[in-house]
């Protein structure tokens, strides 16, 4: 088989093409990561100072005692809200990724074929493969005349 350079040009634009769309993915997916981090910062933020209001508007001891009960539940509620919010980005993330990256590699299959289909001459691959292996079955074959012995202990007596 004889891979000119058009079959390396266009196999090599198929890999880059495929590696932009997995650095692609990739970005995606840290960046859903992150948006999920920012909201569960925000809204921790947001909690601490409606507690920290809460505690300096009280007028009473009494008072900031009902608070500072109050502000455990809250707390509690408020994290496992977050919680829940991370595993659902963790799980929507990880489908959307696995789904996304099937499609990438068909993609790259599909483009990879092609792209050696066109520049072969429209040969099927295994034509170009078996093309290919024809350089290197003379390696294989023994030569004329010299037979192939079997190991000593495989002999049948």
């Amino acid at each position: 088989m004889y891979l000119d350079p058009q079959s390396s040009l266009a196999l090599y634009k198929v890999n880059l093409k495929f590696y932009f769309r997995l650095c692609d993915l990739v970005r995606e997916n840290l960046l859903s990561w992150s948006d999920a981090g920012n909201r569960a910062l925000n809204t921790c933020a947001a909690d601490l100072e409606t507690a920290a209001t809460r505690l300096l508007d009280a007028g009473d001891w009494r008072t900031m005692g009902f608070v500072v009960g109050d502000l455990y539940w809250k707390a509690l509620q408020s994290q496992t809200n977050a919680m829940q919010h991370i595993v659902e980005t963790i799980v929507g993330s990880h489908s959307s990724s696995v789904s996304a990256l099937q499609e990438a590699i068909s993609t790259w299959q599909k483009e990879s074929a092609e792209a050696l289909k066109e520049t072969t001459g429209a040969m099927p691959i295994s034509t170009t493969l078996q093309d290919f292996m024809q350089n290197y079955l003379h390696v294989l074959t023994p030569l004329p005349g010299r037979a192939i012995s079997a190991p000593a202990s495989r002999r049948l007596h």
